[in-house]
């Protein structure tokens, strides 16, 4: 299956080195040219100012213009893992401190609510690192986090907290595959907090129990990266089937999905943001490190990003 060929590329993983030679000071922020290459990426935020953050394995970098200029943001070299915008605006992050940090490994849940500049411990600071957190748009203390991996005494599993991330529990989960290393997408639906879509390298599951209990909803579709399109009920996913791929919506909580387009080929989204007031305004990064965005709802598209590198 053509999900497949591309699930083995994903787990490779696509690393890229800086150039720091394309960095000029400013302020406390540093300008990066055209041609500055980012590592993984690992999350995208697109903000009410137009306003569009690229958290990755060295920190967060930031265009307000539409990528005619990029500077650093944050102040922070954190290795961000996780990385999830909720619907007030607020930042969550799990990964790893940075060298100019003295927090310790793994960095746990943190949360911003100035858009990078300063973060806060919410929980697991030390413990645990979720590469995936993934939190209701209408309720937003109900969050969830995949930790892919045992971690002392925390296991692999599906994380799950009711109060804003200060606690959490891990579900008992039965259903889903038993690596999670092959799950890329997580989403509790806006309607209902306890549904929850996963893409996995075995297919769309679905949970009726918040996370409880899983079973199989489309084996043959592969959701790569999934997210509410901010006020409507309406999902947005990059999806791909034996016959079509691309980015597409659905109207009946990812029962059935409509294909927009942007077609990728071997390659596929792995994040998106959205205008939090604009939803036609869409930034997506894919996992070869390209960075596009469309204002036209999905139909035109342009480059900000190529294989990491900044086309500004």
């Amino acid at each position: 299956m053509k999900f497949k060929m591309l699930a083995g590329f994903i787990a490779t993983g696509a690393i890229l080195i800086s150039g720091c030679s394309n960095e000029t000071e400013n302020g406390g922020s540093k300008t990066l040219k055209s041609g500055y290459k980012v590592e993984h990426i690992h999350g995208l935020a697109y903000t009410e100012n137009n306003s569009i953050y690229v958290a990755s394995h060295e920190g967060m970098i930031m265009t307000n213009n539409q990528g005619k200029e990029w500077v650093t943001a944050g102040n922070t070299d954190f290795d961000f893992m996780g990385f999830h915008v909720q619907s007030d605006g607020a930042m969550l992050t799990s990964g790893h401190p940075g060298a100019k940090s003295d927090l310790p490994n793994p960095l746990g849940v943190l949360e911003s609510t100035n858009n990078g500049k300063k973060w806060e411990t919410k929980a697991l600071l030390g413990k645990v690192d979720f590469h995936i957190l993934s939190s209701n748009y209408h309720n937003p203390d109900m969050i969830y986090g995949v930790n892919q991996m045992d971690s002392g005494d925390y296991k692999a599993g599906i994380y799950k907290s009711t109060d804003g991330g200060e606690n959490w529990n891990r579900l008992n989960a039965t259903g889903l595959p038993a690596d999670l290393h092959g799950m890329y997408s997580l989403l509790s639906l806006p309607d209902d907090e306890n549904v929850l879509i996963a893409g996995t390298n075995e297919g769309v599951f679905r949970s009726e129990d918040g996370g409880k209990t899983w079973k199989p909803a489309d084996p043959s579709r592969l959701i790569t990266a999934i997210s509410v399109i901010p006020g409507s009920s309406e999902l947005i996913s990059y999806s791909i089937t034996e016959t079509e791929a691309g980015i597409m919506k659905s109207k009946d909580n990812g029962q059935t999905w409509e294909k927009i387009g942007l077609d990728l080929g071997k390659d596929a989204v792995s994040y998106f943001a959205i205008h939090p007031k604009e939803p036609d305004k869409i930034a997506v990064v894919t996992f070869e490190n390209n960075l596009l965005v469309s204002e036209d709802g999905g139909e035109n598209w342009t480059t900000l990003m190529k294989k990491g590198e900044l086309q500004n």
